[in-house]
């Protein structure tokens, strides 16, 4: 077994709006967890929120902080009482992000993405409230780990947190064979929607967006496609419908403006659900819509219990990652990428500490 080294590199959220490339110790794992080499994360909108403070003393508590919770990489080291953890080293392996406390009402039904003792010793965020993974080795708990198949390579195995997010969120509607729906917001989040939708039988998937990323749909499965630089959005999307409206909008976009856009789209007795996080902005929507129209409205938070689906999808070639992850850095480029993300050049920036 090779030798670990006792300091790593990190992309080190030292004050906000200012990441920089330092040297750390290596974290040694704990009973229960596991010490993994990253070999590609991915960087988010909220990872940019959380760089530039928006949700500062939350995410994170405190500085300095290493950001990064979109990743794959493989088992270097098992620590204490993991012996039955099913891992072995060379394993390669994606995180959950939640750590849930494993005994409030909420861990205990499955539930563990909406622990109720968040701040309290036992839960933890990855990449939020505990250290995340945009450096070269991370640590996490072997519960939390899943096996990912040779034939998903790195770049897209960090795409499961984000394709197991969308996943939970076709089983938070109960979507079924048939079904139309919307998704707003054509980043790495609604592309891996709009793909899932389609694979859990979505007949007809309207994606409202703008510039090269609706082309990009296009290519991924859309059928219809809205450009609300063009057209109203609600219009285009009750268009594709003969102006009835879709069963379930999928909101991606984190613009709350989007959400009053989203009730309007969507039929009598229809669904909208919620992905994208808009940094604590407030939404403005017309409340007797939602008694009147019988609507639902669905919170998705994270990814529980369906990392494997996912990981499964990818697997069976169901879900396209080639134009989602063709951007990469090397660890020194991380602001690089950074920017590339903000200036929405790169839909999903991926990360490569050991390039």
């Amino acid at each position: 077994m090779s030798v670990l080294p006792a300091a790593m590199n990190a992309a080190l959220l030292s004050e906000h709006g200012r990441l920089d490339v330092s040297s750390i110790p290596v974290p040694e794992p704990g009973p229960g967890e596991v010490l993994c080499r990253v070999l590609a994360c991915g960087i988010c909108g909220t990872d940019l929120k959380i760089v530039r403070g928006d949700f500062a003393g939350v995410w994170p508590p405190s500085l300095p902080f290493v950001i990064g919770h979109e990743w794959s990489g493989e088992v270097a080291a098992l620590g204490p009482d993991t012996a039955r953890s099913g891992l072995s080293v060379g394993d390669r392996v994606v995180a959950e992000n939640h750590a849930g406390c494993s005994a409030c009402p909420m861990c205990r039904s499955g539930r563990y993405n909406l622990c109720e003792r968040v701040g309290e010793p036992g839960f933890k965020l990855y990449g939020h409230t505990a250290p995340g993974a945009l450096a070269e080795f991370a640590v996490r708990p072997a519960v939390a780990l899943h096996r990912v198949p040779r034939s998903v390579d790195d770049a897209a195995a960090a795409l499961v947190n984000q394709g197991a997010l969308t996943v939970h969120a076709a089983r938070r509607v109960g979507l079924t064979a048939g079904a139309t729906v919307a998704v707003y917001g054509p980043g790495l989040l609604g592309l891996l929607m709009l793909q899932v939708a389609r694979a859990s039988g979505a007949a007809a998937a309207v994606v409202v967006g703008r510039g090269e990323r609706l082309r990009t749909a296009a290519e991924l499965g859309a059928t219809h496609l809205v450009d609300y630089e063009v057209d109203d959005p609600a219009a285009g999307v009750r268009a594709v419908t003969g102006g009835r409206g879709v069963d379930v909008v999928f909101d991606c976009s984190g613009n709350p403006a989007v959400l009053a856009q989203a009730v309007r789209s969507v039929r009598r007795g229809g669904k909208v659900a919620i992905l994208g996080l808009a940094g604590g902005a407030r939404a403005e929507v017309a409340v007797d819509a939602f008694a009147l129209d019988e609507l639902d409205l669905l919170g998705v938070r994270s990814s529980p219990n369906a990392y494997p689906a996912m990981i499964s999808l990818l697997a069976a070639g169901a879900i396209r990652t080639d134009l989602l992850t063709a951007d990469r850095y090397a660890l020194a480029d991380v602001g690089v990428a950074f920017e590339a993300l903000a200036q929405r050049t790169a839909i999903r920036p991926i990360i490569l500490p050991s390039k």
